[in-house]
């Protein structure tokens, strides 16, 4: 009954956030006592007479998601009236260096937005509580198992999940039809398909050409095809990289080549970042793009009429199909007063009835079991990423992840936006890769 009575609230709390969004345009140790309650204290605590404000820096607050995120604390503040939830703003590209900084001033949040990337970093900084002790065993247990796999950090489950977002790629069914083409499997296969999409002031594929974590995390997919891993520990233990192989510059040439000399995206690509990506495939101007799950959710949004005519297949594949699961959600930081209650609400964001719908609305695919498998989410537009999620590869935990990403994003940039020739960018990324292996060996 009380199931009930909260998904009645959620969906009323829901339509008046949405009809309100219309009419506006320190570190300490991880291992810390805080992560020691139950599921059942948690609950314990939230529904106390206590009076509790839990900080959240939240990106998707910041995003055209924020209506739904705001539904799922306001309907958690109704049924636990001694609880407030306050949002802090915080752009995802710019959340490791806000976090970074707060640690540094000792102004941490009780919980953050925890980037991918950031997951190494942010288990060397021993910010972070035992979220596993934390949950509980029987909440991990209704969790999908690689989400729990590919959100630990050298065994510490660095954030409690709230959704997935399997990067894929995304196609107008109906201009794969009206081509002729019947599927895409192959680098080869997108790239033909980009081809016969570009005509009639159309391009084929929508590229995120900025150099920031939305560019480099679909660049970092890409190179994977190729059978690219940019960081990795070899049989010794040690540290090592492929951006110095000739895999990652037959790819990296691959991609600069789709607008440079094949001519299939959009002019001005180096400051065409996710939102203006998505902005293009909404407006029917592209009819491909690399990108999670979310995006569905974002284009559909922007443009209903398009529900029905996307597919999502799996990363085409040089030698391989792959992607990143992109466990999301929020890490509790060591900071936390009420760690307790700030896992309660953690957990009532993950149940059935409110993943699903969160799913079907913003394209953020559930971490449970039980909502992962639910019948509206059997779809075309969700079928490749969630057949993708057998090819995921693991978060590497090298501690200056960042700085990889950094010397790939500025490859490809420099690249797109320059005459440098490939030899050059190799040099100079040779360089640089040397360094920071160096300085983690």
């Amino acid at each position: 009954m009380k199931k009930r009575l909260l998904v009645i609230v959620l969906c009323l709390a829901m339509a008046a956030s949405m009809l309100a969004g219309c009419g506006s345009s320190a570190a300490g140790d991880s291992q810390n006592s805080q992560g020691a309650s139950s599921g059942t204290s948690s609950a314990a605590a939230a529904n106390s007479d206590e009076e509790i404000t839990l900080t959240v820096m939240s990106t998707l607050i910041t995003e055209t998601e924020a209506p739904l995120e705001q539904a799922m604390a306001d309907a958690y503040m109704k049924e636990h009236q001694n609880v407030k939830i306050k949002f802090l703003e915080q752009p995802v590209n710019e959340m490791a260096k806000k976090i970074i900084a707060l640690n540094t001033s000792g102004d941490l949040p009780d919980a953050f937005f925890m980037p991918t990337e950031f997951m190494a970093q942010a288990h060397d900084m021993g910010i972070i509580v035992d979220h596993e002790k934390l949950l509980g065993p029987e909440f991990i247990s209704t969790l999908n198992e690689k989400v729990v796999e590919f959100g630990k950090i050298e065994g510490q489950l660095m954030l409690v999940p709230w959704h997935v977002i399997p990067v894929a790629l995304i196609a107008r069914a109906d201009w794969m039809k009206d081509a002729g083409i019947d599927k895409i499997e192959t680098v080869a296969d997108f790239q033909t398909a980009a081809k016969a999409f570009t005509k009639d002031g159309h391009w084929g594929f929508s590229m995120v050409g900025t150099k920031n974590g939305s560019g480099e995390a679909r660049f970092c997919q890409f190179i994977r095809t190729f059978g690219v891993n940019e960081v990795y520990k070899d049989a010794s233990g040690k540290w090592v990289s492929d951006l110095t192989t000739d895999k990652y510059k037959k790819a990296l040439q691959t991609f600069v080549d789709l607008s440079k000399k094949d001519g299939v995206v959009p002019p001005g690509v180096t400051e065409t970042g996710y939102p203006e990506a998505v902005a293009y495939f909404a407006k029917e101007q592209t009819g491909l793009m690399i990108s999670g799950s979310n995006a569905i959710g974002a284009i559909e949004s922007a443009n209903p009429a398009l529900k029905g005519k996307l597919v999502s297949i799996p990363m085409p594949a040089d030698e391989r199909h792959v992607t990143n699961l992109q466990t999301s959600g929020y890490a509790i930081t060591t900071e936390c007063k009420n760690p307790e209650a700030m896992a309660d609400y953690l957990k009532f964001m993950t149940s059935k009835d409110i993943a699903v719908d969160f799913a079907i609305k913003s394209g953020r695919l559930p971490v449970t079991k039980e909502a992962i498998s639910a019948p509206e989410l059997q779809t075309d537009s969700f079928k490749g990423f969630l057949d993708c999620m057998q090819y995921a590869l693991p978060q590497p935990s090298f501690p200056a992840y960042t700085e990889i990403l950094d010397i790939m994003g500025d490859s490809y940039n420099t690249m797109l936006a320059t005459n440098r020739t490939i030899d050059e960018i190799m040099k100079t990324v040779e360089t640089r890769l040397k360094s920071v292996l160096e300085a983690n060996n």
